[in-house]
């Protein structure tokens, strides 16, 4: 049975033709708001609309132009020149030039959002009392708006801290509006919990949106809401915010109970059982149908092009050898360990399993073809342009074996992350139980590799839950945030990123030379975003600036 959850494109989700143009109006117009929630298909088609603006940016590919968030941290550079990923490898980006704010586009969403709650306890449920049975209905469409509005606040909140808390549907222009300051990290992580909470205790929001309907096991719920908020997202959701909020960013004194909340509510997702590891890690990104992936954006034609080898494609993502050495080999050493069996001549030898699934590098096949990057190979680096700087290239999400223009599913939400969200709060919490390396030895397992070494001391379970989730999430837009919130990000995105290059020898054997392949810039105050500074000139005396910005 297929059991993903998925989010069509924009597109496909709003091309019900026969109320686009109601929606398309200003909804501050009084017409439209009598229009739009006097007919419950309308306010469900609006609602639609939230759903699709809240997750095509988590749920795509590509964040920055025709680059992906990789770009902006150590996991990989982009070899296509100009790209906005630039700004944040070099510095240069300000309060003014953003290319990853989402200030904007998410107070958009949650002005409808708010317009919504103002409404839909007045939208006439003209299907109620009928014979044909329907959940659609105002109350479970009011669980869901407050779900999409946690999650676009929690999208706020990671970038810029505390934000303005706005509950009402204001006019852009509007007085109130800009009056309204900022809340504290606290206030906005309360107000989030409080908003997953009524979508949480809604009776109409499932736990999932498969399998028996618990109100009457004879009857199978409405296959047709998946994609929807249910109570499994709403715990997801609060998993991943108390992790970042019990982080030692944002939880300088460490208070230990931040971590068990972490722990607590991961761990209650594991224990419902409803979704399960799959078997195939290379597999899970290319087929909807598994039972891993809780929340994923569907995407026609993934462009493999800015992706795939040179020559093949554009060249496009270039992991770096800073990602490829955190791959252990599948003893489950760390190839830093003199007794792990690696060899710098020989790197890609007895690896984790989960290196090929992820990464291009020099001898595998992809589509038909092995890669060289040898002077004068297909993948020489010397050539320029969009081949590599780093003699590797972007392999996950994608198929070696089909052609471009096959559906492609990007997981903004997957079990193993939930696993490691447990394993890295419980050893906070508590230290490294027998639980948290069943945690994470689950995710290895899958992966085909051996078990974490028994006797860990708790800062050494931190090292490798860190690395384990560098590796296992590789490419899935965790990265960049992990090293934000764990604190690092001047030593590890603000140092050069390096890649490999690959010579032969008279023997014919091959010559592995690491190089440094360009200097990065992180400073101290580029662990928040900068308010817009267009945002900031509405609003001098209200709005604060994020510091040294």
């Amino acid at each position: 049975m297929k059991r993903i959850i998925y989010l069509l494109g924009f597109i496909l989700l709003f091309i019900i033709t026969s109320c686009k143009k109601v929606l398309d109006q200003a909804p501050e117009l009084d017409y439209d708001e009598v229009k739009v929630f006097g007919d419950i298909d309308l306010t469900s088609q609006f609602l639609t609309d939230i759903y699709a603006n809240t997750f095509s940016r988590p749920g795509s590919f590509m964040d920055l132009g025709n680059s992906p968030l990789a770009a902006a941290c150590d996991e990989a550079d982009n070899s296509f020149a100009g790209t906005p990923s630039d700004k944040f490898q070099n510095g240069s980006w300000n309060a003014s030039d953003n290319p990853e704010s989402v200030w904007g586009t998410c107070y958009t969403t949650i002005r409808k959002c708010n317009l919504m709650l103002a409404y839909i306890d007045k939208v006439p449920n003209k299907y109620e009392g009928l014979s044909k049975e329907t959940d659609l209905t105002p109350e479970r469409m009011k669980g869901e708006i407050y779900f999409l509005r946690a999650w676009n606040y929690f999208e706020l909140l990671k970038r810029y801290g505390g934000v303005p808390i706005i509950k009402a549907p204001l006019d852009a222009g509007s007085v109130e509006l800009r009056q309204t300051r900022r809340a504290t990290y606290d206030e906005v992580v309360a107000f989030i919990l409080s908003d997953l909470d009524a979508c949480y205790n809604n009776p109409k929001i499932p736990l999932v949106w498969f399998g028996p309907d618990p109100a009457d096991p004879s009857k199978e719920l409405n296959r047709g809401n998946i994609g929807r908020a249910n109570k499994t997202l709403v715990k997801a959701l609060k998993s991943r915010m108390l992790l970042y909020y019990a982080s030692p960013f944002n939880n300088p004194s460490n208070d230990l109970s931040r971590w068990q909340a972490a722990a607590d509510i991961s761990k209650s997702i594991l224990n419902d059982g409803k979704y399960s590891l799959f078997n195939s890690y290379q597999n899970l990104f290319l087929f909807a149908d598994n039972n891993e992936v809780m929340l994923t954006n569907q995407q026609a034609a993934f462009a493999e092009a800015i992706a795939e080898p040179a020559g093949i494609g554009w060249g496009g993502t270039n992991p770096t050898q800073d990602l490829v050495d955190k791959y252990e080999m599948r003893n489950g050493k760390l190839i830093t360990d003199p007794t792990s069996g690696y060899n710098d001549q020989d790197p890609y030898k007895d690896r984790d399993p989960r290196l090929t699934a992820s990464i291009n590098y020099h001898g595998v096949t992809y589509k038909n073809t092995v890669l060289s990057m040898l002077p004068g190979g297909n993948q020489d680096p010397a050539i320029g342009g969009d081949w590599s700087k780093t003699s590797y290239y972007m392999r996950k999400f994608q198929n070696a074996n089909s052609q471009s223009g096959v559906k492609r599913y990007f997981p903004i939400i997957r079990l193993a992350e939930i696993y490691l969200n447990y394993a890295e709060a419980q050893n906070e919490a508590a230290g490294p139980s027998p639980e948290v390396y069943n945690a994470v030895n689950a995710v290895r397992r899958r992966a085909g590799i051996d078990d974490l070494p028994t006797g860990l001391s708790k800062e050494d379970m931190r090292k490798r839950i860190w690395n384990e989730r560098a590796v296992e999430l590789a490419f899935e837009k965790h990265r960049f945030w992990d090293v934000r919130r764990w604190k690092i990000a001047e030593n590890t995105l603000g140092k050069p990123i390096h890649g490999v290059r690959i010579t032969k020898n008279g023997d014919g054997s091959l010559k592995y030379t690491y190089i440094e392949v360009e200097p990065r810039v992180f400073q101290p105050k580029m662990y928040l975003y900068p308010v817009p500074q267009s945002e900031i000139d509405k609003s001098p005396s209200v709005l604060e600036q994020n510091p040294n910005w």
